[in-house]
C-alpha cells in the first residue's frame, strides 16, 4: 500500500463511519456534556489541524443520529450523510462557510475574509446565506452551521450576523472554529460557549511514513491526513531524505540530489522547505538558525523568479558548510 492510500493506525477514529479527531477525547466528552443543554452557539477553539472540523462534523452526526448512543452509529440514515468521502460531508443538515478565495469577478481575493453575504441575505449576494439556510427545517433533528475561520469574520459581517448567533432558529446549533476567544470580537465570543481543543501527540509508529514533518512536532494531525491523499509528499520526503544524506558527501552527490529536491520543491509547494528546517531542527540550534535563513533567502529568491538550478546549489553550498561544522 502506497504512502497516499495508508490510514496512520491512531489517525482519526471511525465509529461506523463518522470519522472523530483523535486524541480529542476531552473535547468529545464536553460536547456529548453538551448535548441536552441550551447551547446554541459553540466556539471550537485551538490550534489549526488538531481536529476541530471533524469534531463538527462529528456531533453533527451525534446530534442527528437515531441511536442515542455516545457515538454517531455509522449507520441511521441520518449517519450515512457524515460518512466521510475526500473530506466532504453529504448530510443536507450540514454546512461549512469559509473564507472566499475569490472576489466576486472571480480574482483571487488578497485577503481571505468571510463577508456579509455569506452570512446573511444581501442584494446581490450569495443565493443562500448561511442564516437562511439555518432557518429551513432539518431533515433529522439539528441543522448545523460551521463557520470556518470565525477569526476572519469582517466587523460588519460579525455585527450582521450578531442577531442571529444570539438567537438562531431552536432546531440549528452555530459552530464557530477559530484560535481563540481573543481571536474574534467580543460580541461574538459572548455568545458562544467555548470548547477547547489541544494539541496531539501522534505515537511515532503510526504516524512514522510522516516524519519529519513539522506537524508532528507541533501535533497537528489534520495536515497529515491531507497529505495521505497527496503522492506529492511521499516524493517530497524521499527527495529531501536523498538529499540531506548527500550533504556530508561529495559534491557531485550533493549537486545531483540538489536537482531531485528541486523538481519536489516545484511539485509540491512548501512541503521541502518545511522537511528541510525540520532536519536542520534535529542538529541543533546553531544549524536551525543557519538553515532556516538559508531556505529562507531560497524561497524568496525562488518567489522572485531567480534562476531555480543556482539558487538551489547555493543553497546546497550553505547547508552542506552547516552540517559539516555540527
Amino acid at each position: 500500500m502506497s504512502d497516499a492510500d495508508r490510514t496512520p493506525a491512531d489517525g482519526p477514529s471511525r465509529a461506523g463511519g463518522v470519522l472523530a479527531p483523535t486524541g480529542q477525547d476531552a473535547a468529545l466528552q464536553t460536547l456529548r456534556d453538551l448535548e441536552a443543554s441550551t447551547a446554541h452557539a459553540l466556539l471550537f477553539a485551538g490550534p489549526d489541524g488538531v481536529g476541530r472540523r471533524l469534531a463538527a462534523r462529528w456531533y453533527a452526526a451525534l446530534l442527528n443520529c437515531a441511536a442515542g448512543t455516545d457515538d454517531p452509529c455509522g449507520r441511521c440514515a441520518s449517519c450515512l450523510g457524515y460518512h466521510d468521502v475526500d473530506g466532504v460531508v453529504a448530510s443536507t443538515d450540514y454546512r461549512e462557510i469559509a473564507p472566499a478565495t475569490t472576489t466576486r469577478d472571480g480574482k483571487p481575493a488578497k485577503r481571505r475574509q468571510i463577508a456579509i453575504d455569506q452570512l446573511v441575505p444581501r442584494e446581490r449576494g450569495h443565493p443562500e446565506p448561511l442564516a437562511t439556510w439555518l432557518a429551513s427545517p432539518p431533515r433529522h433533528r439539528r441543522r448545523v452551521g460551521v463557520i470556518d475561520g470565525a477569526h476572519t469574520l469582517t466587523e460588519s459581517a460579525a455585527n450582521a450576523f450578531l442577531k442571529t448567533l444570539e438567537e438562531p432558529p431552536r432546531h440549528a446549533l452555530i459552530v464557530l472554529v477559530a484560535p481563540g476567544p481573543d481571536a474574534v470580537l467580543p460580541t461574538v465570543a459572548s455568545r458562544c460557549v467555548p470548547v477547547r481543543f489541544r494539541p496531539v501527540t501522534p505515537s511515532a509508529q503510526a504516524w512514522e511514513a510522516f516524519h519529519p514533518h513539522p506537524a508532528l512536532r507541533l501535533g497537528r494531525p489534520g495536515p497529515l491526513r491531507e497529505l495521505a491523499r497527496d503522492p506529492a509528499f511521499a516524493l517530497a520526503r524521499d527527495a529531501v531524505d536523498t538529499y540531506v544524506g548527500s550533504l556530508e558527501r561529495t559534491l557531485a552527490e550533493s549537486f545531483e540530489a540538489t536537482a531531485a529536491v528541486g523538481a519536489a520543491w516545484l511539485a509540491g509547494d512548501d512541503l521541502v522547505p518545511g522537511l528541510l528546517r525540520e532536519h536542520a531542527r534535529a542538529r541543533g540550534n546553531d544549524a536551525y538558525v543557519g538553515a532556516d535563513a538559508a531556505i529562507e533567502a531560497a524561497e524568496t529568491a525562488l518567489a522572485g523568479y531567480a534562476h531555480r538550478d543556482l539558487t538551489l546549489k547555493r543553497l546546497t553550498l550553505a547547508l552542506r558548510a552547516l552540517w559539516r561544522a555540527g
